[in-house]
C-alpha cells in the first residue's frame, strides 16, 4: 500500500473542487502547452529523502515525502513531452545568518541561519533529490523564502515566454506551494497544484484523522482562494496523454 493511495481514492472528497471555479476555465479547455510552465518546487533531500532532517512521514493520509518524488519525475516528463518548460526552485538559507529572518526563532532545531543548519547551502540537505535530474536547458533557481515568486526572476521567465499559467510540483504543499500559489494568483496567474506530488510537516497533535492535518488545509486554501488543485494523472490527461506510459507512483 503507498501513501499515497488516500490522496488518489480521496482527494475530491477532502479538497471539494466541484464547488470552486477555474480561471479562464483551463480544465474545460484544456491545458495550453504554449501558455503554461512548470515549476518543480523545492524537491530537496531536506524533506523528500527519507535520511533528510526535515523529511515528512505520512499522516492524516498525506503522501510521504519521499512518495512524492515519482509524481513530480513523471510531471516533468509528461510537460517535456508537450514542450512545456520547466524550471526548478530550491529554498535556502545562508549560512552566516544573513537572510535568516524569522526562520531562526520559529524554528529552533534547524538552526537556521548557522553552517550547521541542513537548510544551509552547500549543505546536503539543500541539494535536490538525487532522483530529480534537470536537463542542461532547464533553469535551476535558488530563493530564500517560501514563495518562488519573491525576490526572483521567476515573473519575469513567465511573462517573457508569455506564460499565463503556472503549474506546481513539489513541497511542501502548506509553505512553498501555497505561498508560490498565493503570490501567483496576485499576479493574475492560473495555478494549478498538484496534490500527490507534495505533503507537510504532519500536525503536532495525536491521532490526526485522515483528511485533517496542514497538508490537507492548504490544499484546501488553494483550491478555494488561489488556485486548483489536481493530481499528476489529471495533469497528465489534460495533455492528452496517458498515465500508463509512466512510471507508476508507489
Amino acid at each position: 500500500m503507498s501513501s499515497l493511495d488516500y490522496t488518489y481514492e480521496n482527494l475530491e472528497k477532502v479538497v471539494p473542487r466541484h464547488f470552486f471555479g477555474s480561471p479562464n476555465n483551463i480544465f474545460e479547455n484544456g491545458l495550453d502547452p504554449k501558455k503554461t510552465m512548470l515549476l518543480a518546487l523545492d524537491i530537496q533531500k531536506l524533506i523528500v529523502d527519507p535520511d533528510g532532517a526535515g523529511h515528512v512521514p505520512s499522516v492524516g493520509g498525506a503522501p510521504a515525502g519521499t512518495d512524492t518524488v515519482q509524481p513530480c519525475i513523471n510531471t516533468i516528463e509528461a510537460a517535456r513531452k508537450v514542450g512545456i518548460p520547466v524550471v526548478y526552485s530550491l529554498w535556502g538559507l545562508r549560512g552566516d545568518g544573513r537572510d535568516t529572518g524569522n526562520a531562526g526563532p520559529k524554528w529552533p532545531p534547524f538552526k537556521c541561519g548557522t553552517p550547521e543548519s541542513p537548510g544551509s547551502w552547500g549543505n546536503r540537505d539543500a541539494a535536490l533529490d538525487d532522483r530529480i535530474k534537470p536537463r542542461e536547458d532547464e533553469i535551476v533557481f535558488q530563493k530564500h523564502r517560501f514563495s518562488s515568486f519573491y525576490n526572483t526572476p521567476l515573473d519575469e521567465w513567465m511573462r517573457e515566454d508569455g506564460r499565463d499559467t503556472l503549474v506546481i510540483c513539489g513541497v511542501t504543499s502548506a509553505n512553498c506551494m501555497h505561498a508560490t500559489a498565493l503570490d501567483g494568483w496576485n499576479k493574475n496567474y492560473n495555478i494549478v497544484g498538484l496534490a500527490d506530488t507534495t505533503t507537510a510537516v504532519p500536525n503536532m497533535l495525536e491521532d490526526v484523522p485522515l483528511g485533517y492535518g496542514q497538508h490537507w488545509e492548504a490544499l484546501r486554501n488553494i483550491q478555494m482562494n488561489y488556485g486548483d488543485v489536481r493530481t499528476s494523472l489529471e495533469f497528465m490527461e489534460m495533455l492528452g496523454l496517458n498515465s500508463k506510459d509512466f512510471a507508476k507512483a508507489s
